[in-house]
């Protein structure tokens, strides 16, 4: 029972820590508090990718502009339990890797999800091809 608490204790103090991981630099003078929607908004970009085709063991490159580009990989798990490995890219102005982010989720084949990769939240309905 102790060890409980003591373990809850710790993770609410931990996830209390979660929301000022990532700040923009103040201006002098400036004392206005920064609301979690402002800091989520600051954070990650929301792209939905809507309904994709894809084939088991081949990559497919999508452009999300801005020098962004994400790459994903189904393998075939099930009947319709897909492994997707997907890695977000951003390239510089001088054409160089500049970021990248590499994640890999288990969904069904059909239904919509959504996953963070890198600082992106992207949303998404894979369909397998034959």
């Amino acid at each position: 029972m102790w060890l409980t608490k003591i373990l809850t204790t710790a993770l609410v103090a931990w996830l209390g820590l979660l929301p000022s991981s990532c700040t923009t630099a103040k201006k002098a003078g400036a004392t206005k508090p920064v609301s979690a929607v402002e800091i989520a908004s600051q954070c990650a970009t929301n792209k939905n990718l809507g309904e994709l085709s894809l084939t088991n063991h081949y990559e497919t490159c999508v452009n999300l502009g801005a020098g962004k580009s994400c790459t994903i990989k189904p393998t075939l798990l099930g009947r319709s339990s897909i492994q997707l490995t997907m890695s977000l890219e951003s390239k510089g102005t001088n054409g160089k890797t500049k970021d990248l982010s590499v994640v890999q989720v288990v969904t069904k084949a059909g239904k919509p999800f959504e996953v963070a990769v890198g600082n992106m939240n992207l949303t998404l309905t894979p369909l397998l091809s034959e």
